[in-house]
């Protein structure tokens, strides 16, 4: 049974009960442990997180008093970078507007107990994906093997003996080419926006005149030569792969 760790932000506590509830419920039926922490401000959600609170999955109302849905989002962002964000909400028309924050589902409220079993099925294909995306990689000169799950990598370095693979919770040194990095990650949407890095799109916040930032507020040198073709790959990649467009700001 797959353990799973998850919050509801939620400022109604009626809501937030049924939502607890429904969630519980559909979670034991796809055979999977969840462990939630219910929050009704974010404010609380974002003092927990900041003091070490770990979650995997966020489900998130948007309108809210303090600190709304989105930029909630924003901020916890910088702390669960690969956490699922799903928003419950009532206001369809702000669909548009979570996008830069790259949620995973928007669950309509007074549609949730309908839309709940797609949203399983899609959280189902998700973690059969993730399984997939280890890759192993034989350190040079060396009998280490490292294993590293493709989506946890935001950027892989070059140096001068060895590569610094920065993933969102350690950072480790590895003999190895980054041409070689290169070709065994290129296809699970790694960019190389300069000679001496390779970059996870999944993690570019926006596309500058010089560098990529990444959610970690990370600069990358993007070389000028191949500045049109890293748009290009990102935006393909932003609108046929597994996240949700995120907007391009041009210098």
């Amino acid at each position: 049974m797959k353990k799973i760790y998850a919050t509801i932000c939620e400022d109604e506590k009626v809501i937030l009960k049924y939502i607890h509830q429904e969630l519980k419920n559909a979670f034991l039926a796809h055979h999977h442990q969840i462990l939630f922490d219910c929050y009704i401000s974010g404010g609380e959600l974002l003092n927990a997180s900041s003091n070490g609170k770990k979650y995997q999955i966020l489900f998130l109302d948007i309108e809210m008093p303090g600190i709304n849905g989105i930029e909630l989002c924003r901020r916890l962002r910088l702390i669960h970078p690969e956490a699922l964000i799903v928003f419950i909400s009532n206001r369809e028309e702000l669909v548009f507007q979570t996008f830069e924050v790259r949620p995973f589902a928007f669950i309509r409220k007074n549609h949730f107990t309908e839309e709940l079993p797609v949203l399983m099925r899609n959280l189902e294909q998700e973690w059969n994906l993730n399984k997939e995306l280890t890759v192993h990689i034989h350190e040079q000169n060396s009998a280490c093997v490292y294993s590293f799950n493709v989506n946890d990598i935001i950027y892989i370095e070059a140096l001068s003996k060895t590569c610094r693979i920065v993933t969102s919770e350690s950072e480790q040194f590895i003999r190895y080419r980054l041409s070689d990095f290169e070709t065994l990650l290129e296809k699970y949407g790694f960019l190389q926006p300069h000679r001496s890095y390779l970059v996870n799109y999944r993690y570019i916040f926006c596309i500058k005149k010089d560098s990529l930032l990444l959610d970690n507020k990370t600069e990358i040198p993007l070389s000028r030569r191949r500045r049109l073709d890293i748009q290009q790959q990102f935006i393909s990649l932003s609108q046929g792969g597994d996240c949700n467009v995120t907007a391009v700001h041009l210098d």
